[in-house]
């Protein structure tokens, strides 16, 4: 990290990359009441993932011993409802530094709403500060596949489908869990919120790997 950085300033720049790009710089202003920091970041990182705002639940920043949780104001229906984390601004201005440079991570979810109106299928963004990060390979912290473009490109691709959006919705008569989960898996796509990576498990010891029930069995 940067020991020269002074907290107190209004104005910080991050960076942020994939672990197949370049770095991309997020400017937090600290000082701007009527577009908090949050918005600011959630609406940079929605230019730079092609994700529509809403659809963002949250930012997890990772450090050394330290993270915090940024949660999106703007996540949800029009109105406001859905899923918002506590302003966690000090702490946020303690840890997140002027120059600090992360790798980055899109984690999808599909069907797990933390309120009835927000959307089937919505994202959450990891922040992993470079000095975790093994850019030679996957370790305890970072994987180095996950956290690609291609990822929060599919992702995105899922996530922008109204068709998708819809035929997920719990809210729908009739639908119940065993009918979401069966139409996850014929799609395909109910292992995409359970991408594992071995050297994060290998990192805990020897460890099983039982068959997954995310898969139809006749798939190859």
């Amino acid at each position: 990290m940067n020991e020269n950085n002074n907290n107190n300033s209004d104005k910080i720049t991050i960076k942020v990359r994939h672990s197949d790009e370049d770095y991309h710089d997020i400017t937090i202003d600290w000082s701007n009441e009527s577009f908090d920091y949050r918005k600011q970041v959630m609406h940079q990182l929605s230019a730079f993932t092609g994700i529509p705002v809403k659809y963002q639940a949250y930012v997890a920043v990772g450090d050394a011993g330290t993270d915090v949780d940024l949660g999106n104001p703007e996540f949800g229906d029009e109105e406001g409802l859905g899923f918002m984390l506590p302003d966690e601004k000090e702490d946020a201005m303690e840890y997140i530094q002027d120059g600090a440079c992360y790798f980055f991570k899109t984690n999808i979810f599909i069907d797990q709403k933390y309120a009835p109106t927000d959307p089937s299928i919505i994202c959450a963004y990891m922040l992993t500060h470079r000095d975790l990060v093994n850019e030679n390979g996957c370790n305890f912290y970072y994987c180095q596949h996950r956290g690609s473009r291609f990822f929060t490109q599919k992702f995105s691709k899922l996530i922008k489908s109204e068709h998708l959006q819809t035929l997920l919705d719990a809210r729908v008569e009739g639908q119940t869990q065993e009918t979401l989960t069966r139409i996850k898996l014929n799609l395909n796509i109910e292992h995409l919120t359970r991408l594992d990576c071995l050297r994060f498990y290998e990192s805990h010891g020897p460890i099983k790997y039982p068959f997954p029930d995310y898969y139809l069995r006749y798939r190859g």
